[in-house]
């Protein structure tokens, strides 16, 4: 059984920060720890599957453009892929971000992760950079 829960960053969500840290510091390398200063500011999804931390991933409002929301964060556990819980999260972000007021939501993909968010509608802007060492891409869709 899948279940989304909703954590406003105020909560501190422990349960996303550890699936951050297994997928982005242990399996790919990235600095630890992987928080930030929009933590607290951000809202963050969880996917328990049978009760356990799954997948997550956070959104927050754009600063200048309080109409647009922005999705980050989003992974999944490598023994969980496979079980479209990435989509699922993506999805339940997407709807969290519309509660909020949401009219366009944007990302910055890995390079290689850009075809999964093709899938849900969002689309290429050509503006790449790098995040440490892994080439990334902003996206773009209108909800």
């Amino acid at each position: 059984m899948v279940e989304a829960r909703i954590f406003s960053g105020q909560e501190n969500p422990a349960d996303a920060f550890a699936l951050r840290e297994a997928v982005f510091t242990k399996e790919q390398g990235f600095a630890d720890p992987d928080t930030d200063a929009l933590d607290p500011v951000s809202t963050h999804v969880v996917l328990y599957v049978d009760g356990k931390p799954a997948a997550t991933g956070r959104i927050y409002r754009d600063e200048q453009d309080k109409q647009t929301f922005h999705i980050g964060r989003l992974c999944v556990l490598k023994e969980l892929r496979g079980l479209h819980l990435g989509q699922q999260a993506l999805e339940a972000l997407e709807q969290e971000a519309i509660r909020q007021g949401a009219k366009r939501l944007a990302l910055g993909a890995q390079l290689y992760a850009i075809p999964f968010y093709q899938k849900s509608g969002y689309l290429p802007s050509g503006e790449q950079y790098l995040d440490e060492f892994c080439m990334h891409e902003m996206l773009y869709k209108t909800v």
